[in-house]
Parts: C-alpha cells; sequence; structure tokens
C-alpha cells in the first residue's frame, strides 16, 4: 500500500510549464528539465529541451560532457569540430562541451534533448525505451522523458516532454515511450 501511495506522487515535471532561458552564448533558448543544482545554481549534470530556429553556434562548456537526441520534427546538420552528422528524430550524438559545436535546422521548430554532465564524475546514456517496469538503483540517477501525450508513469499521466526523477529504489511501471537519461557516478562500488 505505502509503493501505491508513493506512486500518485510522483513529481512531474510540466515541459508547458517551464520557462525559456537564453543559451550561455545567447544564441538560442533552452529550458531546463531536471538538474542537480545547488542554490548557486552549480550543477553536475542538467537535462534540458533546446529549440534550434536556426543556424547557430553551441556555447562552450569546458568540462563538460554533452549527449544530444534529436527529437524533430525534420533533421539538423550538426557539426562537431569540422565534422557535420544528420541527426533524425530519436539519433543522438555525443562531443566534449569544449569542442567547437554548431547546427543547421533542416525545418522549422526543431527540438533536441541535452544531457550535459561532468564526465569525470558520471557515466552517462540516454536510450529510448517503451513500457515497462523498474527503479533506480541506489547509486544512479534515471530521468524519464516523454516522447508522445499518451505517457503514464504509475498513475502520473505525462504529455509529450513532461519529465521525471525515477525514485530511488522505488518501482515505477510506465506506459508510452520514453527517453531514459541514466546516470552512474564514477567510482562508486555499486555492490
Amino acid at each position: 500500500m505505502r509503493k501505491q501511495t508513493a506512486m500518485h506522487v510522483l513529481p512531474v515535471v510540466r515541459y508547458a510549464n517551464l520557462s525559456a532561458q537564453p543559451w550561455k552564448n545567447g544564441k538560442g533558448v533552452s529550458r531546463t528539465v531536471l538538474s542537480d543544482s545547488d542554490a548557486r545554481g552549480t550543477w553536475s549534470w542538467k537535462v534540458s529541451i533546446a529549440e534550434i530556429s536556426q543556424a547557430q553556434p553551441y556555447s562552450q562548456y569546458p568540462g563538460i560532457q554533452r549527449i544530444q537526441v534529436a527529437l524533430g520534427p525534420g533533421e539538423i546538420d550538426l557539426t562537431v569540430s569540422g565534422q557535420t552528422s544528420r541527426l533524425r528524430a530519436g539519433e543522438q550524438a555525443a562531443f566534449a562541451g569544449d569542442d567547437e559545436v554548431s547546427v543547421v535546422p533542416l525545418g522549422p521548430g526543431f527540438l533536441a534533448l541535452n544531457l550535459m554532465f561532468i564526465g569525470e564524475k558520471w557515466e552517462a546514456s540516454v536510450s529510448t525505451v517503451d513500457s515497462t517496469t523498474g527503479s533506480s538503483p541506489r547509486n544512479e540517477v534515471r530521468i524519464l522523458v516523454a516522447l508522445d501525450n499518451t505517457c503514464r508513469v504509475g498513475s502520473a499521466e505525462l504529455a509529450c516532454l513532461d519529465a521525471l526523477l525515477i525514485p530511488r529504489d522505488t518501482p515505477v511501471t510506465t506506459v508510452g515511450r520514453f527517453h531514459l537519461a541514466t546516470l552512474i557516478p564514477r567510482g562508486t562500488d555499486t555492490k
């Protein structure tokens, strides 16, 4: 009974309620979905959704690793240190925060999921998952981002791009498609 009650109060981050923040270089905007930011704004990981509305350079973040997942609609050309790749919805690229990166959207309204993290502290990945049951092990951080308007986690209904931090050691059942960002602390004994 206690687990069922906990499932009713999962803290969902509503994408529609997030305010746009300018990129560090002022060339674009993104919405921070979740982070481990402290009162001073210092973080070791952050998940955000970027709006790619025009050809533009990315901000540089020395010491940070990045994974970008194309959300669509359409495609983008992502250039990392002189190498250009075309990303379609669901495809991803990983690069260092101090790499020279630029982007060209090939249509209007393109969005990208960004996972940024301090590589010395975390190992990270982003995968796509369908309806499943699971929990976050005690030493991991797992974040779900809904990919359509009919997603559910426990009893919580999620619209497209709504997100939540999976509670540690608490089983949750998901219905629908999600991007799952997983962060594992480096140097932690997992036993």
